[in-house]
C-alpha cells in the first residue's frame, strides 16, 4: 500500500528528500487511474503534469503523412513520462496512449519546477535523468540504422525484457523499424532455433 507519495519515490529512486520537499510532493502530487487505450496527451497539446508510473504501459507515437502510426517510446513501471512539456515548455510532439490500465502519480511541471530550483538534489536527479532518456535515443537511433532487422528484435527483446510479452506486436514492429508481419516471422524463426 502506497502511504505517500515522496515515501514511494524515496524508496523507488534511491533518493532522500528533506521535509520541505516532501510536504511539497505529498500536497500537490495525484495518484491517477487510466484505463488501457486512453490517450493521456494528444500530439499539439500542450501538458501540464510529469507521470511517474507505478503500474502498467505507456507508448509515444508520432502519426505520418500516410495516417500511420509510428511508436517513438515505451514506459512502464518505475518510468516517467510526459517530460518532453517539462523540458521545452511547447506543445507535444507526439501522442502518449496506455497500452495498460495504468496507476501514476501525476506531478505538476510547477511543483517540479519549484523543488528543481529549491533543492540542488533533485534537480541533479533531474538532470541525470533527463542525459539518460537522451541517451536512450542516441542508442536507439544508432540501432535502427545499424542493425539489420532481427537483430534490432533481439536487442529490443535484451533492453525491454519486462515488455516484449507485454506489448503488441505491431507496436514493437513499429518500435524497430520493420513490418508487422516479418516480425512475426522473425519471432517464429527465433522460437525455432530455441527449440
Amino acid at each position: 500500500m502506497i502511504v505517500r507519495p515522496s515515501e514511494y519515490l524515496e524508496k523507488r529512486l534511491q533518493v532522500t528528500l528533506n521535509q520541505h520537499v516532501k510536504k511539497m510532493i505529498d500536497q500537490d502530487t495525484k495518484v491517477v487511474l487510466f484505463p488501457a487505450g486512453h490517450t493521456v496527451l494528444w500530439e499539439g497539446d500542450t501538458s501540464s503534469y510529469l507521470y511517474y508510473i507505478i503500474q502498467g504501459v505507456v507508448r509515444g507515437y508520432y502519426i505520418d503523412s500516410k495516417g500511420n502510426d509510428i511508436t517513438k517510446c515505451f514506459c512502464a513501471e518505475d518510468d516517467f513520462f510526459s517530460t518532453e512539456g517539462f523540458r521545452i515548455s511547447s506543445p507535444a510532439t507526439f501522442t502518449i496512449e496506455c497500452l495498460e490500465d495504468c496507476k501514476c502519480f501525476q506531478f505538476p511541471y510547477a511543483l517540479l519546477k519549484s523543488i528543481v530550483n529549491t533543492n540542488k538534489g533533485i534537480g541533479d536527479l533531474v538532470s541525470h535523468l533527463f542525459q539518460v532518456e537522451v541517451s536512450k535515443q542516441e542508442d536507439r537511433i544508432k540501432k535502427l540504422m545499424l542493425l539489420n532487422a532481427e537483430e534490432r528484435y533481439l536487442t529490443f527483446c535484451n533492453d525491454y525484457p519486462h515488455l516484449h510479452n507485454r506489448i503488441a506486436l505491431k507496436y514493437i514492429a513499429s518500435y524497430i523499424g520493420v513490418r508487422a508481419a516479418s516480425l512475426s516471422r522473425i519471432r517464429k524463426q527465433q522460437k525455432s532455433y530455441e527449440n
